[in-house]
C-alpha cells in the first residue's frame, strides 16, 4: 500500500481520501482469505491498483481496481453498498469487472472439460469483449488485473499456466496494443512466451544474460557520446526544457518473433539494444489573442520539428544503416503510436536502434488511451477520445451469432497488427496487416469494391494481391463494366471484404438459378402452345409453390426447378388441369383424381422418377414416410424414424421431400418379421400354424437358435399396412412361448434392432 500512497501523493485531498476509504473496504471484505501463492489476498487488489496508478488512471478506475473482486467473493458486499460508498462511476467499473470475471471463470472450468467447453469459452469472451465496452476503464481495469495474475502465474497448475497465456497472447495482449498501453502490452507478451514456448524463452535469456555486462556497457558509453552531442547543440537547448536519454534491450517476445518472420538466428540480429530520446519542450510563447486551436497546432508543430531536429545530430555522430529509418511522426500507428526509429551503427561497430520522441509522445507509447484520460461531466469518456474500434466491437456482436466466428473477426480485423494507408486525397485508413487493394476498396464503399479493375500504390501499377505497407499511398482504378473475381478470395483478409465478395456470388448464383428455372418452364409452355403470359401470373404461381413445395414464393418455385428437384410437367399440370388431362390417356383420364405410383402406392408430388421403399426400415402403408432424392436411383422412401433418414435430415436436408401414401386403393408391401421365444420343440409349426389361421402364407422363412437357447424366427410377409400387420402380431403373440415381435430391415436378412410391430 505504500507504493500506491506514493503514487497518488499528488493527487487531491478528496482523491487520496476515496482511495483509502476503498483500501480499508477491500482490506476488510478479504481479511483472512489467501492467494494460491499463499500470499494474503489483498496483495491482488492493491497490485492492481498500483499498475492503475502508474499508468495514471483516474481516481475512480484506482477505486475499482482495489474492489473489483468484492462484490463477487464476500456475500454481503453489494453493487448499491459500492455505489452509496464510492459513486455511480465506480459501481459501473466494478460491476462489469466482476461479470467480466465470473464469465473468464466460467468459460475457463468449461475449456477444460471439452471441446463444446472451448465454444462456451469464445461465448463468455465475446460477452467479456461487449461489456468492456459500455466503459472504456473496464478494459483498463481488466488488462491490470490481467497483468498481476499473470506475474503470480506461477503458482497454477501447468494445463492453467498454458491455457491463460495462450487466452493473454491471443486476446489480452492485442488489446492493450490496440489501446496503445504499450507498457502493459510488452510484459504480457514476455510472461505469455515463458509459458508458451519456456525452452525458447530460456535460451534467449540465457544467451542475453552471458553478455549483459558487455551490453551494458556498451549502452552507457553511447547514451553518454549522445546526451553531450545534444546538450553542446546550439539550438536544441533553447527548444527542450529537458532531455532523458536511456538505454534497453529489447524484449524477449520482440527478438523471437523477429528471429521466426526473417528466419535469422540470435547472433543474425543486430538491434538488440535500443536508446530512447524523450524530449520535453519548454513552454510556448505565444503572441497575446492567439486562439487554442492556433496555439496547440504551434505546440505540435514545435514538437516534431525539435524531434527531427534530434535525428540529424543522431546521424552526425554515427552511421545511420540504410532503410533502417522509420517515421512514426508523420504516419502514426494505428494505435496513435508516433516516434522516430533509426538504427546506426555505434564507434564500437555495434548497431544500436535510436527511437526520438517527445513527452507527450511516450506517454502516449507507455500508457496509451490513459495518457489523455479525459472526461466530461457525468463521468463520461469525451468522445474524441473513444476509439473507433470500439464500436466495430458492438457492430460485429450485431452482424455474427457464432462466439468462436465473432471472436475470429475480432482477433483478426480488430485486435490483429495493423497499417495505416491513405487516400490519394491523405485520409487515413487502418487496415489488419496483409491488406490487399482490394481491402482497402471495400473498406472505402462497397460499389468501389465491386467496379475494382486495378490499383496503385504510391503511384505505381500493383497487382491487386499486392499486400499494402504503412504509409503507402493507394489509388484504386474502377470500371462499370468491373465485378469481383473468385481468386479475390484467395488473398483478402479482411471479414468484410471476404463477406461482401461472397454476397456478390451468392446473389449471381440466386438470379442465375431464378433464370434457368423461369426459362426452364416459359420453354415447356411455349412448347405445348400454352399462353404463358396467363399462366406465369404471379398468383398462378404463388399457388403453384405452395401446392408442390409449401411456399408461396415462385422464387422458390423457380430454384427447385433449376436445381431438378421439380419437373416443368409437374408445375404445367398445376397450372392447367386441361394439360394434365391432354397429357394423359383415356384409361387414366377415368382413374382417381389422386395418381397412384408403383411401389408400394407412394407418391411424391412434382418428382418423376423412380420411387422405391427403402430395404433398410421396410416402411408400410400407414407409416409416417419421406423420401430422399438419391444420385441416379430415384427417389428412397423410409419411416421417418429410420436411423438413415435421421442422419440424412441432419446432413442433406437438402435432398430430402415430402412423401406419402396414395389414396387409392391399398396395395400391399413386403415386411420383414422376427418372432422370438425361447427354444421348443414344434415353435415353428405353431407360428407357421397361426398364420395359417389367419388365411396368411410367409413368402421366406429362416429360423436359428441363438447360444442363449433364444429362437429366432424371421418370416417375409405381404401386407397392406399397420392394420393388417397388426392382425398379424395379435395372431403370432398368442403362440406359446412367443415373447416378442421386431419389425426388421430387409437389406441382408439379419436380425437388427428395430420398433416393434
Amino acid at each position: 500500500m505504500d507504493e500506491l500512497r506514493r503514487l497518488v501523493a499528488n493527487r487531491p485531498p478528496a482523491e487520496r481520501d476515496g482511495i483509502e476509504r476503498a483500501f480499508e473496504f477491500a482490506r476488510r471484505a478479504h481479511s483472512g482469505v489467501l492467494r494460491r501463492s499463499g500470499e494474503p489476498y489483498i496483495t491482488h487488489p492493491v497490485a492492481v491498483a498500483v499498475i492503475l496508478a502508474g499508468l495514471g488512471m483516474d481516481s475512480d478506475s484506482i477505486m475499482a481496481g482495489l474492489l473489483h473482486d468484492t462484490v463477487e467473493d464476500v456475500e454481503d458486499v453489494t453493487f448499491e453498498g459500492i455505489e452509496e460508498g464510492f459513486g455511480p462511476d465506480v459501481r459501473r467499473i466494478v460491476e462489469g469487472e466482476t461479470k467480466v470475471s465470473k464469465l473468464s471463470k466460467q468459460g475457463s472450468q468449461a475449456a477444460e472439460v471439452s471441446d463444446a467447453g472451448r465454444d462456451v469459452q469464445a461465448e463468455n469472451l465475446r460477452q467479456m469483449l461487449v461489456a468492456m465496452t459500455d466503459d472504456i476503464r473496464i478494459i483498463v481495469v481488466k488488462l491490470a488485473d490481467r497483468l498481476h495474475n499473470m506475474r503470480t502465474l506461477g503458482a497454477m497448475k501447468p494445463e492453467k499456466q498454458v491455457r491463460i497465456a495462450r487466452e493473454t497472447m491471443e486476446v489480452f495482449a492485442p488489446l492493450a496494443h490496440r489501446l496503445g498501453i504499450g507498457q502493459i502490452k510488452w510484459e504480457l507478451e514476455d510472461l505469455s512466451f515463458q509459458y508458451l514456448h519456456p525452452e525458447e524463452y530460456d535460451f534467449l535469456r540465457s544467451r542475453l544474460r552471458t553478455r549483459q555486462e558487455e551490453r551494458q556497457a556498451l549502452i552507457e558509453r553511447a547514451v553518454a557520446q549522445l546526451n553531450e552531442a545534444l546538450v553542446d547543440d546550439l539550438e536544441l537547448p533553447e527548444w527542450v526544457a529537458d532531455i532523458d536519454i536511456a538505454g534497453r534491450s529489447k524484449h524477449l517476445w520482440s527478438i523471437h518473433n523477429k528471429m521466426q518472420r526473417e528466419g535469422k538466428a540470435l547472433e543474425q540480429i543486430f538491434d538488440l539494444l535500443a536508446i530512447r530520446v524523450i524530449l520535453t519542450p519548454r513552454d510556448l510563447v505565444a503572441p497575446a489573442g492567439t486562439d487554442e486551436k492556433r496555439r496547440e497546432r504551434a505546440e505540435e508543430t514545435r514538437e516534431k520539428r525539435i524531434c527531427y531536429h534530434t535525428v540529424s545530430i543522431v546521424h552526425s555522430i554515427w552511421t545511420p544503416l540504410p532503410g533502417r529509418f522509420k517515421d512514426y511522426i508523420a504516419v502514426p500507428k494505428p494505435n496513435g503510436y508516433q516516434s522516430l526509429h533509426t538504427t546506426v551503427i555505434s564507434q564500437s561497430g555495434q548497431p544500436i536502434e535510436v527511437q526520438i520522441r517527445s513527452r507527450r509522445m511516450h506517454e502516449v507509447a507507455e500508457f496509451g488511451i490513459a495518457a489523455h484520460w479525459m472526461y466530461k461531466q457525468g463521468g463520461q469518456l469525451a468522445q474524441k477520445d473513444r476509439e473507433n474500434w470500439i464500436s466495430q466491437l458492438r457492430e460485429l456482436q450485431n452482424e455474427i451469432n457464432d462466439a468462436s466466428d465473432y471472436m475470429d473477426a475480432v482477433k483478426s480485423d480488430i485486435l490483429s497488427q495493423r497499417v495505416r494507408v491513405f487516400t490519394p486525397k491523405g485520409m487515413a485508413i487502418s487496415l489488419p496487416l496483409g491488406s490487399t487493394p482490394v481491402d482497402f476498396a471495400y473498406h472505402i464503399h462497397s460499389r468501389i469494391g465491386e467496379t475494382t479493375i486495378g490499383s496503385r500504390v504510391n503511384g505505381s501499377i500493383v497487382p491487386l494481391s499486392h499486400k499494402l505497407g504503412n504509409g503507402d499511398m493507394v489509388e484504386i482504378v474502377t470500371s462499370k463494366n468491373g465485378h469481383p473475381s473468385k481468386d479475390w478470395l484467395n488473398f483478402t483478409v479482411t471479414r468484410s471484404a471476404r463477406s461482401k465478395i461472397r454476397h456478390h456470388f451468392r446473389t449471381q448464383e440466386r438470379a442465375e438459378a431464378l433464370k434457368k428455372g423461369h426459362d426452364l418452364l416459359e420453354r415447356y409452355l411455349r412448347k405445348r402452345q400454352l399462353p404463358v403470359r396467363q399462366l406465369m401470373r404471379t398468383k398462378l404461381l404463388e399457388e403453384a409453390a405452395n401446392k408442390l413445395i409449401g411456399s408461396r414464393n415462385p422464387d422458390d418455385l423457380y430454384h427447385a426447378l433449376s436445381a431438378g428437384k421439380l419437373t416443368p410437367s409437374a408445375v404445367g399440370r398445376v397450372l392447367s388441369p386441361s394439360l394434365a388431362q391432354e397429357q394423359a390417356g383415356p384409361a387414366q383420364r377415368r382413374a382417381p383424381a389422386a395418381p397412384r405410383p408403383e411401389n408400394g402406392g407412394v407418391y411424391v408430388e412434382g418428382f418423376t422418377t423412380t420411387t422405391k421403399l427403402s430395404n433398410c426400415c421396410s416402411p408400410i402403408r400407414g407409416d409416417q414416410i419421406m423420401g430422399y432424392l438419391t444420385r441416379g436411383r430415384g427417389v428412397s422412401v423410409h419411416r421417418i424414424d429410420c436411423p438413415n433418414m435421421i442422419r440424412l435430415l441432419k446432413y442433406e436436408a437438402e435432398r430430402c421431400v415430402a412423401a406419402s401414401w396414395d389414396a387409392g386403393t391399398p396395395g400391399s408391401t413386403l415386411v420383414d418379421l422376427d418372432v422370438i421365444a425361447p427354444d421348443r420343440s414344434g415353435l415353428l409349426a405353431d407360428v407357421l400354424g397361426a398364420l395359417s389361421a389367419e388365411k396368411r402364407s410367409p413368402l421366406k422363412v429362416d429360423a436359428r437358435v441363438g447360444m442363449d437357447s433364444v429362437a429366432h424366427i424371421l418370416l417375409r410377409l405381404a401386407v397392406t399396412g399397420n392394420a393388417d400387420l397388426a392382425a398379424v402380431r395379435a395372431a403370432i403373440l398368442r403362440v406359446d412361448g412367443v415373447t416378442d415381435l421386431v419389425r426388421v430391415g430387409r437389406g441382408d436378412g439379419r436380425v437388427r434392432n428395430g420398433a416393434s410391430a
